[in-house]
């Protein structure tokens, strides 16, 4: 069997689910794909802190991916630039730009950056519309470039069934909550979390609510948050990040999601729960624009955060139907998408 090697750049390694899952998923499909074609491929992951030529020299690989994630930043371009100047393909699986401007300026070295791997990779889908105007306001062509979504939203439901509570228990809702150390939209955590308090202090009667991490450091937060809302029977805390196996059974026992960590929505869609994303950063603003939810992304720096997500709740609470439905489709054709830049991955390694 021929073999490949393929090496993929992302903030892996920190025990985030959002970032190991999306590791997990290209990993598995990719082999899965590949050894139905005769080849058998190697997946290595790394965050690429103190990349360079020798290090590329010493790992070989057939293709550099730039994996899932907002990773358009100069420590994960730079394997790519190395990769296209020896020759070696590159691939853009799905990745983003962020920032907490909500019109995106790129400083001058990482434009540079972006457009020559853009330029030159063989395979490019990014997250959304928000990525989109990025590239463009650097000078990358129109129509260079497709909107893929997330690649989060491979993720699929496995074993876990849908269950909306016990006969008699209230129905859930899942809340994610955590940090990312007051760089966010409007630079107060602190404060947002007090709006999103008020807002879920209205529906802990008519609800259970579930708080749930995605990453160690997310613990404190859920916690924190979730005792401004109360110390009611109904409010539960996970007190430990879920594994990928319990994470999708939170998200199988609720009737929506609301997170403040982008993956956290991701995955809730991917697995058929509506989201409501309170939007730390715009990358959170850019996979909702990508599945026409832009509506239910409300950002941190929403002067009147807590009224806009009661909104959102009421909404989806009461018509969750007709916003399943809407979500279904959706995920379904972003994983067109998503597939069709898998089948360009693997003929980039078939015709090596």
């Amino acid at each position: 069997m021929i073999k490949r090697r393929v090496l993929y750049i992302g903030w892996v390694g920190f025990r985030n689910h959002g970032d190991d899952i999306c590791l997990h998923i290209f990993r598995n499909r990719l082999t899965a794909a590949a050894q139905a074609q005769g080849l058998e491929v190697e997946v290595l992951a790394l965050y690429p802190s103190r990349f360079d030529e020798f290090t590329l020299a010493r790992l070989q690989p057939d293709l550099v991916v730039l994996g899932a994630g907002s990773l358009f930043e100069l420590v994960y371009l730079k394997p790519l630039i190395l990769a296209q100047q020896a020759g070696i393909p590159t691939a853009i699986w799905g990745s983003g730009y962020d920032s907490i401007q909500e019109d995106p300026v790129m400083p001058h070295d990482l434009a540079f950056a972006v457009r020559q791997v853009l330029s030159r990779a063989e395979a490019v889908g990014v997250r959304g519309p928000y990525t989109l105007r990025a590239l463009a306001n650097v000078g990358v062509l129109e129509g260079s470039v497709a909107v893929t979504g997330d690649p989060g939203l491979l993720w699929l439901a496995g074993e876990a069934e849908s269950i909306k509570g016990e006969e008699g228990q209230l129905p859930q809702l899942a809340v994610n909550w955590g940090t990312a150390y007051n760089n966010v939209l409007g630079g107060d955590e602190k404060q947002t979390a007090g709006q999103v308090a008020e807002a879920l202090g209205e529906f802990a009667g008519k609800f259970r609510l579930l708080f749930y991490p995605m990453w160690h450091k997310d613990i404190e937060p859920c916690r924190s948050l979730a005792e401004m809302v109360g110390t009611d029977s109904q409010v539960q805390v996970l007190t430990e990040v879920p594994t990928p196996e319990e994470l999708r059974e939170v998200y199988a026992g609720s009737l929506c999601s609301i997170n403040m960590k982008l993956h956290a929505s991701v995955f809730s869609a991917a697995l058929g729960c509506p989201f409501i994303s309170v939007a730390y950063r715009w990358k959170c603003v850019d996979f909702a624009q990508s599945v026409g939810l832009e509506s239910f992304a409300i950002p941190f720096s929403e002067p009147n955060l807590a009224a806009k997500l009661k909104e959102a709740i009421e909404q989806v609470t009461t018509e969750h139907s007709r916003h399943q439905q809407h979500l279904a489709q959706q995920v379904s054709a972003a994983r067109k998408r998503l597939y069709g830049l898998e089948k360009q991955i693997l003929r980039i390694l078939t015709n090596r």
